[in-house]
């Protein structure tokens, strides 16, 4: 990323009684004049005891996922949503790779087990974070400015996912945020 070398934390809880069990991403929107490259590392999520894990994984765009087949039987990575995907079957411990180019939420299927789903949130910045299950959540990195932040959770209606939360981030202080969506 290019931009002011000064990097904040925004620090925050979401107030939503669905955050026990299904976490919810929160994130800035846009940054102007922000360019940034795809990471360089990979995210992974596994396919374990037939369910993805982590269950919701944020990612910028460009970001290459690698997907592991970490149970003793054979899984599909496939999603019907966006770019629409569908890596194939994997046997155990093999890892399959797929890069999202487009923000946007991917349902993450198994056509081998229905019943396993996963989300991967592709978002257009960097700064991102996951509710733990008090809803608390980190956002690192971020430099000083004003921005809006978004969420994205597998139990939020229309209206809460179109929501704009305004957030002002001080060099030196960083910011905090409750978020009542």
């Amino acid at each position: 990323c290019q931009g002011p070398t000064q990097a904040e934390t925004i620090t925050g809880v979401v107030n939503h009684g669905q955050v026990k069990k299904f976490p919810i991403v929160v994130y800035i929107d846009e940054v102007q004049g922000l360019t940034s490259a795809p990471p360089v590392s990979h995210p992974e999520m596994d396919q374990k005891n037939k369910e993805f894990t982590p269950r919701v994984l944020p990612v910028s765009v460009g970001s290459t996922v690698n997907f592991l087949n970490g149970d003793t039987i054979k899984h599909n990575v496939m999603s019907p949503d966006n770019e629409r995907f569908d890596l194939g079957n994997a046997p155990p411990a093999k890892m399959l790779s797929y890069t999202f180019n487009n923000p946007g939420v991917y349902t993450m299927l198994c056509r081998v087990h229905p019943e396993m789903i996963g989300y991967v949130v592709v978002v257009n910045t960097p700064y991102f974070g996951v509710t733990d299950r008090k809803g608390n959540f980190r956002i690192e990195n971020v430099p000083p400015g004003r921005y809006r932040l978004r969420l994205w959770g597998e139990k939020l209606k229309p209206a809460q996912l179109s929501k704009n939360f305004p957030v002002t981030v001080e060099g030196g202080k960083g910011a905090s945020a409750e978020i009542k969506p």
